[in-house]
């Protein structure tokens, strides 16, 4: 969304893909529980790769509307397909490390995965390839005219996106022992992009803010005030929008200039 300016509403959806293809892989093939999640990755990858192939020549409402679409899709074969998805009831799934492994292994694992990411995505943002991904979300057109194959490059971005929403969506199914619709819902990608938009779109650390605050506000309102959750998220989109189109990224950048 930030670097590119892809609006997709099928990250999730993605995320479910890659926890279930992970998940089978281990059943099935018996791949160690260990590697799988990265095999997951690169399913989702190729389904975001023929997604992109598809869909972007869309923009815009037109292309958020087509990957909602596909997230549909998506949840709707993961509920019906009992035998493979295991319906509502979701797919169970075995942990990485083991039976008796405890919490701290997958801290550590998934402390490494976040670090991978936020690493890769600011060399990305550094490289040539982040510029031409930068000239298309300002204007496609002039970067076409320039030379950029646009086409080529949005469809690798969003395979590229496609693989860490994988990877992490098998990583969380294999550490709560399952997989199932809900990981690809609305509902979540309605938080990916909450976090994403209050941190600070076009950044590599604003997410990681953005996170944080909406993840600690998301357990604030759980119980008796979680029918609030959503009137209370609607208000900050309206704000950090209407205010702060940087987001807190935004926010902190000014306060250091001022004090600068």
């Amino acid at each position: 969304m930030g670097f590119a300016g892809l609006f997709s509403f099928g990250h999730t959806a993605l995320s479910a893909v890659g926890g279930y293809a992970s998940a089978l892989f281990v059943i099935h093939l018996g791949v160690k529980p260990i590697f799988a999640p990265f095999l997951g990755g690169a399913v989702a990858a190729f389904f975001s790769f023929v997604l992109g192939i598809v869909c972007l020549r869309l923009r815009g409402f037109y292309l958020a509307l087509v990957t909602w679409a596909f997230a549909e899709i998506v949840i709707g074969i993961a509920k019906v397909q009992y035998d493979l998805t295991g319906g509502t009831q979701g797919l169970r799934t075995v942990g990485l490390f083991g039976p008796g492994a405890g919490r701290v292994p997958y801290y550590f694992f998934g402390l490494l995965l976040a670090a991978a990411i936020i690493f890769s995505i600011y060399l990305l943002s550094k490289s040539t390839i982040g510029s031409y991904l930068r000239a298309i979300r300002d204007d496609e057109e002039a970067a076409d005219v320039l030379g950029v194959n646009t086409m080529i490059w949005k469809v690798l971005c969003f395979a590229y996106a496609g693989f860490w929403a994988g990877l992490a969506g098998a990583y969380y199914g294999h550490y709560i022992g399952v997989v199932d619709p809900t990981l690809g819902s609305l509902g979540e990608m309605s938080i990916v992009v909450l976090t994403v938009v209050v941190g600070g779109m076009g950044t590599v650390f604003g997410p990681v803010i953005g996170s944080f605050l909406v993840i600690v506000a998301s357990d604030l309102f759980r119980g008796k005030l979680a029918a609030l959750s959503m009137l209370f998220f609607s208000l900050l989109m309206i704000l950090v929008v209407r205010f702060f189109r940087g987001g807190l990224m935004q926010v902190f950048t000014a306060r250091n200039k001022a004090s600068s």
